[in-house]
């Protein structure tokens, strides 16, 4: 991955949410890191996405052992959506809650086109990432 200021990031990253597809496959978090990148140890970023149900957090929390043990710091980044109605801020609480080292919150509002949606907090949070990981 490049950054905005053209510096290489060694990075892994998973497409889907652990619960999705990884959990399926593999069982746990350490076995799906192992089996996807036996070498994610070595790596500077590991981007593995979550659900924040109230069933995943043990889930979560093993991301967050895992990426200690390896001695990656870990960064919580909820995405909050919201529209005129609603938001998923008491979802997230839970899973904000436990012991991560930086949290970010990316802001995610209804929009018409979900692909405009996407790009617009892809961007901000590639954009997050690589001053993090620059600085």
């Amino acid at each position: 991955m490049i950054t905005p200021w053209s510096q290489e990031i060694d990075a892994y990253v998973f497409g889907r949410s652990y619960q999705e597809v990884e959990k399926g496959n593999y069982g746990s978090v350490l076995k799906a890191l192992n089996g996807n990148d036996p070498d994610w140890k070595k790596r500077e970023l590991i981007v593995m996405p979550s659900h924040v149900g109230s069933s995943d957090i043990s889930d979560i929390q093993d991301m967050i052992d895992a990426a200690h043990s390896a001695g990656f710091d870990t960064v919580a980044v909820p995405i909050v959506y919201y529209d005129e109605d609603t938001d998923n801020r008491e979802d997230l609480a839970p899973a904000l809650a436990l012991n991560w080292d930086v949290r970010w919150t990316i802001s995610n509002p209804w929009h018409e086109n979900p692909s405009d949606q996407l790009s617009a907090f892809g961007n901000d949070l590639w954009s997050w990432i690589s001053r993090a990981l620059v600085q």
